[in-house]
């Protein structure tokens, strides 16, 4: 190609934090590699929009110049009965819904999130396309002994425990299902994230009454906030992850466990599926018994079996990458540019 594709990756203020806030900052540093494309605020030929909330008006919905926009998963709007919008969210909604009907492409992480937009948002198919996601490469990186021991410590951390890393109590989390799980198993549960320490006020926001069913148990340990460096020696430390959640656009978590070498057992709803390997240990996130049974086959794997387990998970996991996700994105805004020429 003659010229490069001048592309602004407007982030705005909400590209921050752990999950999908790392999205655009990982996803400009492959980009820059790229030898079609050039980032850049200054007069571009794209503008790429890779935040969208379903609430605020994020997306603008005249535009000036073609617009492609990431919207990573819809399911405030697939569990709508755990999302209450409120008058001002189903207003923004609606705005926001008009405004995606005006992009040249939409991303989105995961077939089933495009299954979404196509059933709930009634986008074109041919406007859609699936980039999965990828992880911070550091939880590749090796611990040693001597720095997991350290890691324990300053977490307080038990032997053996079960880890989730939720960020925070989202409804779709389905962290009271496995608090009661773990219980009942009768092993510690561990869950990370800065959301997990918030003051809960009366009356109690819809979206963090999951927070108030959780104080009745006293097996849980919540560190809050968690380095990415120290999140992988936890992951290593963990001698379970549990992704127990009722639904996911994606799932970083559960690739960042698998790519660290922690055995799981996951959720087999939402986009799930689609991140860990053939012939993981699987659960219905809504039946106790079910979650209880796998948790269980989970803790009690021969060492080879576990061993096993935690290789098909690495191999699987090596598919996420973010050189990956920079070629499909970066071929997505090449037939946006020349659409636009035509």
């Amino acid at each position: 190609m003659a010229n490069k594709i001048k592309v602004f990756l407007n982030s705005g203020t909400h590209s921050q934090g752990r999950g999908v806030g790392f999205y655009a900052e990982n996803l400009g540093k492959a980009l820059e590699k790229s030898p079609d494309i050039t980032l850049t605020d200054k007069d571009p030929d794209i503008i790429h929009y890779p935040f969208f909330d379903l609430f605020y008006h994020t997306l603008p919905i005249k535009k000036d110049k073609p617009t492609v926009v990431t919207i990573h998963d819809l399911t405030p709007l697939v569990l709508s009965n755990r999302y209450p919008k409120g008058f001002r969210g189903t207003v923004n909604l609606m705005f926001q819904w008009l405004a995606t009907h005006s992009v040249s492409a939409i991303l989105t992480d995961s077939e089933c999130s495009k299954k979404d937009l196509l059933k709930i948002f009634r986008i074109p198919e041919e406007k859609i396309t699936v980039v999965p996601l990828a992880i911070d490469p550091l939880y590749k990186k090796e611990v040693s002994p001597e720095k997991l021991e350290e890691i324990r410590q300053k977490y307080h951390l038990p032997k053996r425990f079960v880890l989730n890393v939720p960020g925070g109590p989202n409804p779709n989390k389905n962290l009271p299902n496995l608090a009661e799980v773990t219980d009942r198993i009768g092993i510690p549960l561990v869950i990370v994230g800065k959301g997990m320490l918030q003051e809960i006020k009366e009356p109690v926001h819809p979206e963090l009454i999951d927070m108030v069913r959780l104080k009745i148990y006293k097996h849980l340990i919540l560190p809050g906030f968690v380095p990415t460096e120290d999140l992988n020696a936890l992951y290593r430390l963990a001698t379970l992850y549990v992704q127990p959640s009722l639904y996911e656009g994606f799932g970083l978590p559960l690739l960042e466990a698998m790519t660290a070498g922690c055995l799981i057992a996951s959720s087999k709803t939402g986009s799930l599926p689609e991140i860990y390997h053939e012939g993981a240990i699987t659960f219905n996130p809504r039946k106790l018994s079910s979650m209880a049974k796998a948790i269980r086959k989970a803790l009690n794997l021969s060492p080879k079996a576990r061993q096993h387990q935690i290789d098909l998970a690495k191999i699987r996991s090596a598919d996420f990458t973010w050189a990956k996700a920079a070629k499909a994105t970066a071929a997505v805004y090449q037939k946006v540019y020349q659409d636009a020429q035509d």
